[in-house]
């Protein structure tokens, strides 16, 4: 081993990439354990996405209703109902236990795109 030169899968600029994925790795993993166990289970009711009153009595809505959807249907196409679906969808996955899910998926999904990346500054060159 020449002086200078570090030894191991943590050297040079492909091993720092490797450890900033590894500490976004762990960090995104404590985070997402945190918001899951510190996040108490979601009922029925509170993740309901609209709430209608009727005759006094209060009724929620999962992804609003049929009328609603027609209603956007006939303004907007069926590609704004698609839109408002997806954006139902997306909204719902910042809340709750969900956020916990969110958060490990993308910290596994940065920590293995700093991981290929690494890899890929260290396969030597073929001229």
């Amino acid at each position: 081993m020449k002086t200078g030169q570090g030894a191991g899968m943590f050297a040079g600029p492909p091993g720092r990439i490797r450890i900033g994925g590894l500490l976004v790795f762990v960090v995104g993993m404590v985070a997402a354990l945190a918001v899951y166990l510190f996040t108490p289970p979601s009922h029925a009711d509170d993740s309901a996405t609209s709430w209608q009153i009727v005759g006094g009595q209060t009724f929620t809505g999962d992804e609003g209703n049929a009328r609603d959807d027609q209603q956007l249907a006939r303004i907007g196409g069926q590609a704004a109902v698609f839109a408002v679906t997806f954006n139902r969808w997306l909204a719902s996955l910042w809340h709750g236990r969900r956020l916990a899910w969110t958060l490990a998926l993308l910290a596994a999904a940065v920590a293995a795109l700093c991981f290929h990346i690494a890899a890929l500054m260290a396969e030597p060159l073929d001229d």
